[in-house]
């Protein structure tokens, strides 16, 4: 006779269809556990990610604003300059 590999509990089958059914339960109670919370943390990644972009082009705007007024603000002080040469006797605040 050939040796099977079938496994052979000692417990009645009625304790073990109800052992194993629970266990079923919790796994896959577990996984859809996990698919809710992986769902959530990709929803919120996907906001951060805009978020992120949004923030993004608000620098890009302040910065391309900051060098226009650098330039306004160096103009304008090479055109105090110019005046405090043609008018010595002027006098500026600051």
């Amino acid at each position: 006779m050939e040796p099977t590999n079938e496994k052979r509990y000692s417990s009645p089958q009625r304790k073990l269809v109800k052992f194993f059914a629970h266990s079923r339960d919790q796994w896959k109670a577990k996984s859809r556990a996990a698919k809710t919370v992986l769902k959530r943390l990709g929803t919120r990644l996907g906001r951060v990610e805009r978020r992120n972009a949004a923030y993004q082009e608000q620098v890009a705007a302040l910065q391309t604003q900051v060098t226009e007024w650098q330039a306004k603000h160096a103009e304008t002080v090479r055109e105090l300059e110019e005046l405090k040469k043609k008018y010595p006797g002027i006098q500026t605040e600051g």
